[in-house]
């Protein structure tokens, strides 16, 4: 039986900022979940939608931020950023930031990545005929409030019982930003104040998508309280909801709930990973949460369970090392619908390797007590000769990771 460890370069564990008390819109990932930049006419009435965008940096140290404007409906996966550096407990001020910084117009939301912890808030707002302007506001919200696979959430305050120039009535819109790098999938409910179903919608957003509806679409009738219940089945997203006085177009913004940090949610530091096959038998590592982001994953595998010809042992038994192609920071909310990336080994005739390519996924969540639970997967190809069992897909490792 073969025993020996295919290295790949070790990832340098980054320091992060510490996790101790902070306001829950501080974070090194945020989205701004809607903004607008619109002209033209709604009904009798002209509309000039714009969005300020203000970030502040509350730190003694200047921080880099890097701004991703990601349109609605719309693969984002390769949004470019603007960049900008802000400096100690300096603001950030960008004015009608759709149109001025990015150039464009039309509707979605804001992703700000930085090098340390930041506040971000946005008006979106009407100007009308005498210069007056009237809007709503919605901060930034960190990736890691963001409603994850398997998990829900609920907006409340929604009402639709009138029609367009009828003060003292509302509408109302749902407005959502997916924060995976794959495509997620959310089903709304809206409820009356009896708790009873209204009306039911399954919605995809691709990868890194803004989203909007009017609660029209989701439901016809009218009511005048309603909640609306988000169950997000893959992928993760962040959710919100306006209502919106019919007389004067003023909206007000409604957010959904996210679990306070405790001493029992994820916290800032370096968890030690065991992966386990059936037979118990572990390998490990590490990797680094900062800010809410993975920013550094190094990690081992060994499977004993691999047994493509059926004779009881182990196909392929050398020690992988993966994480070096993972491009950090991630997003913790990225892994609950499960992180997919490629390794290749090249070959070492010195230990007879024959080299080859692993397809990694890996996939947990928070299990509560500073720690996660979850599964790592494996698909390999391109190995040859005594080394073509690794080839084809691996039975699942079990991950466990508590922090250091």
């Amino acid at each position: 039986m073969k025993r020996a460890t295919i290295f790949a370069a070790v990832l340098a564990l980054a320091l992060g900022i510490a996790a101790g008390g902070f306001a829950l819109n501080l974070g090194t990932d945020l989205y701004v979940p809607a903004a607008a930049r619109v002209t033209g006419t709604q009904g009798s009435v002209q509309i000039d939608w714009k969005t300020d965008l203000d970030i502040f940096n509350p730190d003694t140290q200047g921080v880099s931020v890097e701004i991703y404007w990601l349109p609605r409906d719309t693969d984002n996966s390769s949004a470019t950023p603007v960049s900008f550096t802000v400096g100690p407990r300096q603001t950030l001020a960008l004015p009608n930031v759709i149109e001025t910084t990015f150039g464009t117009s039309g509707g979605g939301a804001f992703r700000i990545v930085s090098s340390a912890q930041v506040l971000a808030t946005t008006r979106i707002y009407n100007t009308i005929a005498d210069g007056s302007t009237f809007g709503q506001g919605l901060e930034g919200v960190p990736a890691t409030a963001a409603t994850a696979a398997g998990s829900s959430t609920d907006i409340t305050g929604l009402a639709s019982n009138g029609t367009a120039g009828h003060p003292g009535t509302f509408r109302s819109n749902i407005f959502a930003v997916n924060t995976s790098r794959t495509s997620t999938t959310l089903t709304f409910t809206l409820l009356d104040a009896q708790g009873a179903t209204l009306g039911t919608q399954q919605v995809t957003l691709l990868p890194r998508a803004a989203f909007y509806e009017s609660i029209d679409k989701l439901y016809g009738g009218t009511f005048d309280t309603a909640t609306l219940h988000v169950d997000v089945t893959s992928g993760s997203a962040i959710v919100v909801a306006s209502k919106n006085d019919n007389g004067f177009s003023d909206g007000t913004t409604l957010e959904s709930w996210w679990p306070l940090g405790t001493a029992s949610g994820p916290i800032d530091g370096t968890y030690q990973v065991g992966l386990y096959d059936s037979q118990q038998f572990a390998t490990g590592g590490a990797f680094t949460l900062s800010g809410g982001q993975v920013t550094a994953f190094d990690v081992s595998y060994l499977n004993f369970d691999k047994d493509e010809d059926g004779d009881g042992q182990p196909d392929c038994t050398w020690t992988f090392a993966f994480g070096t192609s993972l491009e950090t920071p991630v997003p913790l909310s990225a892994f609950a619908s499960g992180e997919q990336f490629s390794e290749t080994y090249p070959a070492d005739t010195s230990t007879g390797f024959s080299g080859g390519t692993i397809q990694w996924t890996v996939t947990f969540t928070s299990n509560g007590h500073l720690g996660f639970n979850g599964t790592v997967e494996a698909v390999g190809s391109g190995f040859s000769g005594d080394d073509s069992g690794c080839n084809g897909t691996f039975p699942a490792l079990s991950f466990r990771a508590g922090i250091q």
